[in-house]
């Protein structure tokens, strides 16, 4: 009896030691993160204005645990591989100006109606690169006039 209490006091006193030792490293970290966020600070700001900077507070440890509030935009892919080049083929017929072909394009996936004003400008400029590439691809060719041509 007299063996197991002496291995339960002295197994108290070494995690007593440790946790003691556990706070000590804990706080030289966080000096270490405060000096490391304070020289990034003033090297990001003198290299901004060409002057040193006051030093920034590091967040806070329920700042660091809340989720991000960045607003993230949702990427999206408009056309599958090949899938432009294949729907211009069979939309245009006659030579087109690239902005016909992309009100075509537009007509034939459905996003010409209840696609935010965005959204729409973002189809419109990937729509146009689609031209342009399949251009630059010989999958179609401008004509003098602006007008482009598929094969």
């Amino acid at each position: 009896m007299v063996s197991i209490v002496s291995a339960v006091s002295e197994l108290e006193s070494r995690r007593k030691s440790l946790e003691l030792e556990l706070a000590s490293v804990n706080s030289k970290l966080k000096a270490i993160q405060h000096a490391l966020t304070s020289a990034r600070v003033e090297s990001t700001d003198s290299g901004r204005r060409g002057e040193s900077a006051t030093v920034a507070a590091p967040k806070s440890e329920s700042a660091a645990k809340r989720p991000g509030r960045k607003k993230v935009r949702k990427l999206r892919q408009w056309f599958t591989s090949g899938e432009a080049v294949g729907l211009m083929k069979k939309i245009v017929r006659a030579p087109m100006t690239a902005s016909e072909i992309v009100k075509a394009l537009a007509h034939a996936k459905g996003y010409d109606k209840g696609l935010p004003a965005e959204q729409l400008k973002r189809f419109h400029g990937t729509a146009y690169m689609a031209v342009s590439n399949a251009v630059k691809a010989g999958n179609a060719t401008r004509m003098k006039d602006g007008r482009v041509r598929i094969r």
